[in-house]
């Protein structure tokens, strides 16, 4: 099974100086911990949990198959906190979904993902320690065989890397099943690069949050554990825009304007797969960063053209 997903949301700091309006990409980007009120003053202690509600946009590929394909509302929610390293990042994502074969019984399931990264400050760029990966995806088919079971396939997995100081990384998928032992498999690689920052996958959407407004564009590197080989992310910033949203700040109702820059990230290959777009709040002031450049939106592509996963945020506490 091959997954190619940059960060299943069915899936983030140097000097003030950055990679200003640049379009030479074969250059390590600059990071700062944006996410502070004052990212010129790196916080002892940070707890930031940000909430999105998360629905499903309708694509193309929904009309060319032979059962129905209803997703739910769901909820992801991300978790920032300093460690005794650097920073804690975790995020839960539940999206339920149901599945009907014609006038066969309906299936209801859960998609589960939890995510947790360690990583260390901006001053070492971010430099990722370990991370956890548990995903439970009842992944729909192309099409089915004349059963609702056979409308989708289900998988139970967990991918854990660790980044040693020296030595190869190491990452290891463990495949769990009804039936039988759980299939092990783990890789090994070297988590550097000369060319280009090196992130982890499950830190990618908080890194956005990272670079600053006048970046244009740049690109990461990462381990993709299921084709066993790093990939190149390039992403893209757009122009900035402005919209009103209304979200409760620590319980209570916030309805305001914020301007902020849609951001691409595609994996720099043949076949790149789908592209996802986050919205990033633009930087207001270093000293007062009013809106710590929150992902306030995330736009993630299905399979076969099924449309979209969006995720919008509805809460934030600090």
């Amino acid at each position: 099974m091959k997954l190619r997903n940059i960060a299943l949301a069915l899936a983030a700091t140097l000097a003030l100086s950055s990679l200003a309006a640049c379009t030479d990409t074969d250059q390590k980007l600059l990071f700062n911990d944006y996410w502070e009120t004052n990212s010129l003053v790196a916080s002892s202690s940070i707890d930031e949990t940000l909430e999105y509600k998360v629905t499903h946009e309708k694509g193309g590929g929904l009309e060319a198959i032979d059962y129905t394909l209803t997703y739910g509302e769901g909820k992801y929610v991300t978790n920032l906190k300093t460690h005794s390293q650097g920073y804690i990042y975790t995020t839960s994502l539940t999206m339920p979904v149901t599945f009907q074969y014609k006038d066969d019984e309906a299936v209801s399931v859960t998609d589960t993902v939890t995510t947790e990264v360690i990583f260390l400050r901006s001053k070492d760029s971010l430099r990722p320690i370990s991370s956890t990966k548990k995903v439970v995806s009842h992944t729909p088919a192309n099409n089915s065989s004349g059963t609702t079971k056979s409308c989708y396939g289900e998988y139970d997995f967990s991918v854990v890397t660790t980044y040693p100081t020296e030595g190869k990384a190491t990452s290891t998928i463990t495949y769990n099943r009804p039936e039988g032992e759980p299939i092990v498999t783990t890789s090994t690689f070297t988590a550097s690069d000369k060319k280009y920052s090196y992130l982890d996958n499950e830190q990618l959407l908080l890194a956005l949050r990272a670079i600053s407004s006048s970046t244009s564009s740049g690109s990461v590197k990462i381990y993709n554990p299921y084709v066993e080989a790093k990939q190149k992310i390039n992403l893209s910033f757009s122009a900035e825009t402005g919209a009103e949203f209304s979200y409760l700040l620590n319980g209570e109702s916030v309805k305001t304007n914020i301007t902020y820059r849609p951001v691409t990230l595609v994996i720099d290959d043949r076949n790149p797969g789908g592209t996802q777009t986050a919205w990033i709040a633009k930087t207001t002031k270093a000293d007062n960063n009013v809106y710590g450049n929150m992902m306030l939106k995330l736009s993630v592509p299905l399979s076969y053209n099924f449309g979209y996963l969006v995720y919008d945020l509805v809460s934030v506490t600090k």
